[in-house]
C-alpha cells in the first residue's frame, strides 16, 4: 500500500513495539494490519551486502571539496584584513 503520511502514526509505534517484542520472543513472522505476513528477523550489519564502496571519483571529489573550502576560508580571511583599494591580482 502506498505511503500517504510522512509522519509516524500511533499504529506505526504500536507495530514497531510489537515487532520488537516478537523479535525478543524468537518468533519468525507477524501479521500486520491488512493480513500481510512480515518476517521478524535481525539485520546483519556486518554483511558486505550492507556495505557501500566509495569510488575513486567520489573520494577525489570529497578531497577537492575540503581543499576548496579551506582555500575559500583563507581568501575570505585575507580579504577582510587588507585594504580593498590596494588589492591587486597576482
Amino acid at each position: 500500500e502506498p505511503i500517504t503520511s510522512s509522519t509516524l502514526t500511533e499504529e506505526d509505534v504500536v507495530a514497531t513495539i510489537e515487532y520488537l517484542v516478537r523479535l525478543h520472543e524468537g518468533q519468525t513472522t507477524m501479521t500486520v494490519p491488512g493480513g500481510v505476513e512480515v518476517p521478524v528477523e535481525t539485520d546483519d550489519i556486518d554483511h558486505f551486502g550492507n556495505r557501500r564502496l566509495r569510488t575513486v571519483g567520489e573520494l577525489i571529489q570529497n578531497q577537492i571539496r575540503v581543499g576548496m573550502s579551506r582555500m575559500e576560508r583563507v581568501v575570505r580571511e585575507r580579504m577582510t584584513t587588507q585594504d580593498v583599494e590596494a588589492i591587486t591580482p597576482q
